[in-house]
């Protein structure tokens, strides 16, 4: 006589099934305009999932002005099919950092830092596909779209209206956005 079948996980009482019950986690990721990003995110349902994210460019140099770039941003994804594929919206704060010498006619060279901090909007659509060990793994196509962005500087604009002018064009530009990979852990 054949072992009577044991009923599936979610029709077990007082269990849920795998699908149902939340999972938390976190991912990491390479792409632009943040090259660096990590994002804690907590998924409910295989149909929903709302996370915060922290971007960053390391500091570099080029032609003697150093660079820096961090965000963070709230973010928020829909799986309509309840599968990888979803549709998001992140939203955050952006700083752009510069810093160099530039030299002024008859008062000599001076430090000089500039900085742009923009408010975005990042409509996006990709695919995070979450194994049944947790490993997550996906990718992402978006736009940034600024929403408010203000520019200061150590220095007044009016010394140097080409870092001011290109400043204030980035600010008010609409970027693509590109995560090559994310790969993390849901549990």
């Amino acid at each position: 006589m054949p072992p009577p079948e044991r009923p599936a996980p979610s029709d077990r009482p007082g269990e849920e099934s795998a699908g149902h019950r939340p999972q938390f986690g976190a991912l990491v990721g390479l792409g632009f305009p943040r090259p660096l990003s990590i994002e804690g995110m907590v998924k409910i349902d295989d149909f929903l999932s709302v996370g915060a994210e922290y971007g960053v460019l390391p500091s570099i140099t080029v032609d003697g002005v150093q660079t820096n770039l961090w965000s963070f941003a709230g973010d928020a994804r829909v799986f309509p099919f309840r599968n990888a594929f979803f549709i998001g919206l992140r939203a955050g704060r952006q700083h752009v950092g510069a810093s160099t010498t530039v030299n002024v006619e008859s008062v000599g060279s001076l430090p000089e830092t500039l900085a742009l901090d923009s408010w975005f909007l990042n409509p996006r659509i990709g695919l995070l596909w979450t194994g049944s060990s947790g490993l997550t793994v996906g990718a992402e196509l978006g736009i940034q779209i600024p929403i408010a962005s203000g520019v200061t500087s150590s220095l007044p604009l009016a010394l140097a209206p080409d870092a001011e002018r290109t400043a204030s064009t980035l600010g008010k530009t609409v970027l693509p956005t590109i995560n090559l990979l994310q790969i993390g852990m849901l549990f």
